[in-house]
Parts: C-alpha cells; structure tokens; sequence
C-alpha cells in the first residue's frame, strides 16, 4: 500500500498597479506567518488581492478569514 502525500500551501497575490502583480508563494509558510506577515505589513493590507490555500489542488479563498484573524491579534 503506497502512503498517500498531502501537499498544502498559500497563495498570496499582491497588486502593486503599474509595477503588476506578485504572487508570493511558500510550501513552508503557515497560516499564522501569512497572519504575522500582514500584521507586520510585509503582505501589504492594501496591496492584499486574495489569499488562497490549496489542499492537493483543491482551492479555498481563505482572504477575508486572513484579514480578520491579523485584525483580532492586532487587538489582543
């Protein structure tokens, strides 16, 4: 029996108008550095097109639940 893989990771895009778009990508990043990374403005909030997070191909737009959670943080 062959142990199955299961890959995951983040997408985050990022627009900076007319110098384009940026895709940030890395297999090894986890939700809560994605979250510290837009705290610190890193991911720029403003600049933030989507976040997704991706489960052996299948894509959830996980934006606004990223967003939400930086926020309740920033609080705390």
């Amino acid at each position: 029996m062959t142990k199955r893989t299961t890959h995951s990771y983040f997408v985050v895009m990022c627009d900076y108008g007319k110098r384009g778009l940026e895709a940030i990508v890395d297999p090894e990043i986890t939700a809560r550095e994605v979250i510290s990374r837009i705290r610190s403005g890193e991911y720029p909030r403003d600049r933030i097109n989507f976040i997704h997070y991706v489960v052996d191909g299948n894509v959830s737009d996980v934006t606004e639940n990223m967003l939400a959670k930086a926020d309740e943080l920033e609080v705390a």
